[in-house]
């Protein structure tokens, strides 16, 4: 095997000039805080020239350096597929919602994002893995008066750095505040974190808000004291994890956070610092890989915030430009060094970092069916495949906010929880005159499994994974295997938006039709699983999935965790007990 050759020497923001940097940051400068479009050959308009265009139906769609800039506001330009993945003349977009924490939306916020998914999308709401809600299939006309609409139904920054080379969504333990043991006000946090790092240019407000009048919302304004005027050199991510729960995945993140216990109790005092966190990768790139957050130390609660900027402005500064795929804060910090960012955190930014022994990670819960929350009240768990949110669960939860004026909180499992004053068996029954599943009907594979949606929305898929996925729970269940306590994520390509390498099983796609599959993951998400298969056609992914629960159903005498038994089996023995080798064409 050839060995990896390194990485060329970065370019960043303190030593070279935009001349030597990708094509994403001269796009970014020259659109002057996301106000203009620029080719860079002297062709320069407003980004809301694009938007009129669309909307009166003139143009089909937004240009290649819009595309770039639309995402800023949560908005990707997508284009359809045909079933083998060609590209057709078919274009419409996907609208991501800001929602830090997992939200706790009113009963008319649900409303209006509700409505919305029929007024100006494919009638779904797209629950994701970060906590937030995504619109599909938005043709260009629809694209920006469904932007106002949420603005002014949902919040004023309704989609605002919900994409982009900016801080994406916060997330936080759905159960944060409702567990009545522990007070870690990490959802105070997260509101806090994303509102101090989202971006402060006024672009987004020029270009699609304004009131009854026309008149526009906000005055023009295009600093950015935090990220200047190249903002980051890719996304950035912060998940802040509970006492006992580790659902949003906090190694995964750019920075990940874990209230300090004490006496077995915590008030959110202190809190572990995890950073330098990631699942993206590239396929045929040695130089990539999934990495989980390294721990820097202990820092309290006063400084969390500063201590999230700091790293963000690290990351800015030091950040490769030409090399998009090198350019996410893990690579950057490995590349400068755990020691030489302490150092720099603590010098530069006076951030008091405690040397400390990091607590016990805690598992990923999943939060169904019915709870008592502190404060009175409860809260119910509904278990939504994938997270796609479709006619009859949309009916249940309506029902439900009519009935018990309930709030509506996602979770970093694709799931929703409903929040109110209602009795034990309430929620159950509206879920049952609506033909949706109870989770205590479900399968714990299927529960624990989540996708991405892939095909044929996400240009970057390869391969299905929300569309596919089921039919795979589907023979697991008829092989008598559903009752396995697994967890299975799967991807469309090696971006792993699902995280499957912290999954037991992860499965991303690879070519057309083949896929990667991985075992080994952790329940505490605290563990990168190993390959299994390189590369194995779908055709043959039911056999592998099916074999590999019965081989663990069999050879799991001491009835550890599913990952941990897959973890310390060879992955030649796991391949021999399922009856299949490696590689596309092997039998």
């Amino acid at each position: 095997m050839t060995p990896a050759k390194p990485p060329k020497p970065a370019i960043t923001l303190k030593d070279h000039g935009i001349e030597q940097m990708s094509k994403n940051e001269r796009i970014k400068l020259e659109s002057k805080g996301l106000f203009f479009v620029s080719d860079g050959k002297g062709d320069v308009h407003t980004f809301g020239d694009e938007v009129r265009l669309l909307t009166s139906g003139e143009k089909p769609t937004i240009s290649g350096e819009a595309k770039e800039l639309s995402k800023f506001f949560g908005i990707y330009k997508q284009q359809g597929r045909t079933q083998r993945g060609a590209k057709t003349q078919e274009f419409f977009f996907m609208i991501r919602l800001k929602n830090p924490a997992g939200g706790d939306f009113s009963p008319e916020q649900w409303a209006a994002i509700d409505s919305a998914s029929d007024d100006f999308a494919d009638g779904t709401l797209r629950i994701t893995s970060r906590q937030s809600i995504q619109y599909h299939y938005v043709y260009g006309p629809k694209l920006a008066p469904m932007v106002r609409h949420l603005n002014r139904h949902y919040r004023r920054d309704g989609t605002l750095s919900a994409c982009g080379d900016v801080n994406r969504n916060v997330m936080a333990s759905p159960i944060d505040d409702l567990d009545p043991t522990h007070q870690p006000r990490g959802r105070e946090l997260a509101f806090e974190i994303a509102e101090e790092l989202a971006p402060k240019s006024s672009a987004y407000f020029q270009i699609w808000l304004s009131d009854e009048e026309g008149h526009k919302l906000a005055p023009v304004n295009s600093d950015e004291p935090l990220y200047g005027n190249l903002y980051l050199p890719r996304k950035f991510k912060i998940g802040i994890a509970h006492p006992l729960d580790n659902s949003i995945d906090m190694l995964s993140q750019d920075i990940g956070l874990l209230p300090v216990m004490n006496h077995g109790a915590t008030d959110g005092s202190l809190w572990d610092l995890y950073t330098g966190g990631g699942m993206g990768m590239s396929h045929n790139n040695p130089n990539t890989a999934p990495l989980l957050g390294l721990y820097l130390g202990r820092i309290r609660r006063d400084q969390v915030v500063d201590a999230c900027k700091a790293i963000a402005t690290l990351q800015k500064e030091n950040g490769d430009r030409r090399d998009r795929k090198q350019a996410r804060w893990k690579y950057t910090l490995r590349r400068l060094g755990v020691d030489a960012v302490k150092a720099e955190l603590r010098d530069r930014f006076e951030i008091e970092i405690e040397d400390a022994q990091p607590q016990t990670v805690p598992p990923m819960e999943l939060h169904l069916g019915y709870h008592a929350a502190v404060g009175g009240g409860a809260y119910y768990g509904v278990s939504v495949e994938s997270g796609r949110v479709k006619a009859n669960l949309r009916q249940a939860v309506r029902a439900a906010i009519e009935r018990y004026n309930v709030s509506v909180r996602l979770t970093a499992q694709q799931d929703l929880i409903l929040r109110g004053d209602f009795p034990e068996g309430a929620i159950e029954a509206i879920l049952d005159e609506n033909g949706v599943a109870r989770p205590e009907t479900l399968s714990i594979v299927r529960k624990n499994a989540m996708a991405c949606p892939a095909k044929p929305t996400c240009g970057l898929a390869m391969t299905d994974a929300e569309n596919i996925l089921p039919q795979y729970l589907d023979a697991i269940e008829q092989a008598g295997l559903g009752d396995l306590d697994a967890v299975i994520r799967m991807t469309g390509c090696p971006n792993n938006c699902a995280r499957p390498p912290t999954a037991e099983i992860g499965i991303y796609g690879y070519g057309k039709n083949d896929h990667v599959v991985l075992v080994g993951g952790s329940r505490s998400c605290e563990r990168v699983a190993e390959t299994l298969y390189s590369r194995i056609p779908g055709e043959k992914m039911i056999p592998v999935l099916v074999g590999l629960f019965g081989a663990v159903r069999k050879h799991n005498a001491q009835g550890l965790p599913v990952g941990d038994f897959l973890h310390q089996t060879d992955a030649a023995q796991l391949r021999s007990w399922i009856g299949i080798e490696d590689g596309p064409d092997t039998a």
